[in-house]
């Protein structure tokens, strides 16, 4: 573990669906826990993948499951042309250019797996006052796997993280920049995208 552990402090915008966000935290917390059990034994048997679980949707209400229902589906023809870009593009490209960066949020599957595979423990989930509240996460070591699918997480029910303490500032939030129509044009010709060539219009 760091020396202390880290937070995220968000404001509480929908101050109803707080409690729903509590019951999803403390319910992944457990199993997270449990993960870290099997972690330390050695036997393949202790070894299970627990997003496999089909009971994590009725943690959602109505809202998040809108929210995580608005992704960039990759078997979708845009997703694919996604996905072909990707292997065109130079990994020093793609791995930091805001092309790259989609639109939409994280899919339920996908935020389920970088929450029981991040390399911290889930601590707490809380108010701090009647219109704030912290999530309190302990990181192993640094990097981590990053703070986004906790922002996503706490996001996904209405709140607003303010202050992300792994950066001593705001969440650095992505800015998207992915250009549907210059990815078909690439894909088309077989090139990789390089950063400031020219957008389509």
């Amino acid at each position: 573990m760091l020396d202390s552990p880290f937070s995220l402090e968000f404001e509480i915008s929908t101050p109803a669906r707080f409690d729903a966000l509590q019951r999803f935290f403390f319910a992944l917390k457990s199993e997270k826990d449990q993960i870290l059990k099997s972690w330390d034994s050695d036997a393949e048997e202790d070894q299970y993948d627990p997003v496999d679980e089909p009971n994590w949707i009725d943690y959602l209400d109505e809202e998040a499951i809108e929210w995580f229902s608005d992704f960039l589906d990759l078997d979708s023809p845009e997703g694919i042309t996604f996905s072909k870009l990707w292997e065109l593009t130079e990994p020093e490209y793609r791995c930091v250019d805001n092309m790259f960066h989609l639109p939409g949020h994280w899919d339920f599957e996908s935020l389920l797996e970088s929450l029981f595979n991040g390399e911290y423990v889930l601590v707490d989930l809380r108010g701090k006052t009647d219109t704030t509240g912290e999530l309190i996460y302990d990181p192993w070591a640094g990097p981590f796997g990053g703070t986004e699918p906790l922002v996503e997480l706490i996001e996904a029910f209405g709140q607003t993280v303010t202050y992300d303490s792994w950066h001593e500032g705001p969440h650095r939030r992505c800015v998207v920049g992915w250009d549907y129509e210059l990815a078909k044009k690439l894909v088309a010709e077989g090139k990789g995208y390089i950063p400031n060539q020219e957008k389509s219009t």
